[in-house]
């Protein structure tokens, strides 16, 4: 059973509720460690990222909270950041690099903010060729690569995040499979731990989690580490779905997942004693549901 989810928000950044709120949740949902990774500041107005202002309090309320629930849950202080970021600093246990964008032609693109959003920048940047889109964001994970200050790759093939729908991707095309592999490879080659993200299950996208089976067959083959993760945004989605998540980890080959330890990267077994969580927390509620569509 997964114990550990270093992926998580709250209302200082995208999520629903205080951090607080969230530790508890995962004290509730048996987990023995929850970390924090809210998203870092961006060089441009948005809604969903912490204020660069603001970072030092987060990073107070996280020591508050390690302190406060010492004994019952470890509680670690992460940040989920943006490749189009200033380069973190070393004020974290570790850090998630993500790429959420596709800079062209002088504009910034958002991968997974809509269906309608995705439909238009297929469209309007990439004149629907979507293998010419995929190629250019796969192509960002050779700069995460080389980072050394990243630990963990965020939802890989987060640009498919509507695709169980709408079909925008061709998952199965050469162009595609290449440009993914190539990154893969080199994130594995890198040492990077790459994540099964659960995220967009409890949100109500998709019914699977990041990456693919296709992928993640490619990364055990490259020799790559993994962790799960829920990238929960509220507390229903704390330990989103970790069992589906655990299972396809086996079945592509994986016996250990890569945990944080207070300290350092850990390899921890999986597939033993493996129980049944509630519903609540075995995935998305409709409440969730429907307040994400």
């Amino acid at each position: 059973m997964i114990t550990q989810n270093l992926h998580t928000h709250s209302v200082r950044d995208d999520g629903r509720n205080r951090m607080e709120d969230m530790v508890r949740a995962a004290i509730s949902a048996g987990l023995t460690s929850v970390g924090f990774s809210g998203h870092s500041p961006l060089p441009f107005a948005n809604d969903w990222t912490i204020p660069a202002e603001h970072l030092a309090d987060y990073r107070a309320e996280v020591r508050r909270l390690k302190n406060a629930y010492a004994g019952k849950i470890d509680v670690y202080c992460g940040l989920e950041w943006d490749l189009l970021s200033e380069t973190p600093s070393d004020d974290y246990d570790y850090i998630i690099g993500s790429i959420h964008h596709i800079p062209i032609e002088g504009m910034i693109i958002n991968v997974d903010h809509s269906a309608d959003a995705t439909w238009r920048y297929l469209g309007e940047c990439f004149g629907g060729n979507t293998d010419a889109a995929a190629k250019m964001y796969f192509a960002q994970y050779a700069v995460l690569a080389a980072m050394e200050s990243v630990d963990i790759i965020g939802h890989f093939d987060i640009i498919t995040k509507f695709d169980e729908q709408y079909h925008f991707f061709r998952t199965d095309s050469a162009q595609y499979r290449a440009a993914a592999l190539e990154a893969l490879e080199t994130l594995a080659k890198a040492d990077k731990i790459i994540e099964i993200n659960t995220g967009a299950i409890s949100r109500g996208y998709r019914t699977t989690p990041y990456p693919s089976k296709e992928l993640l067959k490619a990364i055990h083959g490259f020799g790559g580490r993994i962790a799960i993760t829920s990238d929960a945004h509220s507390t229903t989605g704390i330990v989103c779905s970790f069992d589906q998540a655990e299972q396809l980890a086996l079945d592509c080959g994986f016996r250990e997942i890569w945990i944080y330890d207070g300290k350092t990267f850990v390899p921890a077994g999986i597939g033993e004693g493996k129980k049944e969580r509630g519903n609540e927390r075995s995935g998305n509620t409709a409440a969730e549901n429907e307040a994400m569509s």
